[in-house]
């Protein structure tokens, strides 16, 4: 295990199998997707993933309006900037995931976001220099505003 969150009933993992960089995401445990890359030679390798999240995110919900969360995506994993996996998302988790979730570094505790793939505990046994976080959260247009807001009066005056 490289990096992950959660595990068996909601979850994403980026980890070495065989040699191979696989990204799961376990969406509670209804459907898992996974990207998986070839097989690494021996060395030192940049393994990235790549999100693109369809919705306009949890901003609509200023609006009365939930369209912004549990959207899909693309996911993009990358080895040393080479793309070598891309896969749509259906959905995503929209509002709350479990409390038990916890984040892991070098290893994987609790439970596996795909049982076929391990066991854990799931120890990384190289080196990990540099994990690096992107969140860029969407923003909202002023076109998706006024849209959100012509819903809403639609929504009140409906009542």
């Amino acid at each position: 295990m490289l990096y992950n969150e959660g595990g068996r009933f909601f979850g994403y993992g980026l980890y070495l199998l065989k040699g191979k960089p696989v990204f799961t995401y376990n969406n509670q445990g209804i459907k898992r997707t996974r990207w998986e890359g070839p097989e690494l030679a021996p060395g030192r390798h940049t393994i990235e993933f790549d999100f693109k999240y369809d919705g306009l995110g949890a901003g609509t919900l200023a609006y009365n309006n939930v369209s912004g969360v549990g959207r899909g995506g693309t996911g993009t994993l990358k080895v040393d900037g080479k793309v070598v996996a891309t896969n749509k998302l259906e959905f995503t988790v929209p509002l709350t995931k479990p409390l038990d979730t916890v984040v892991n570094i070098g290893t994987a505790a609790g439970t596996p976001v795909d049982d076929k793939d391990y066991a854990v505990p799931f120890k990384f046994n190289g080196r990990i220099d540099k994990i690096t976080l992107l969140l860029e959260p969407p923003k909202l247009t002023p076109e998706d505003v006024q849209k959100l807001k012509a819903a809403e009066a639609r929504q009140a005056a409906d009542k």
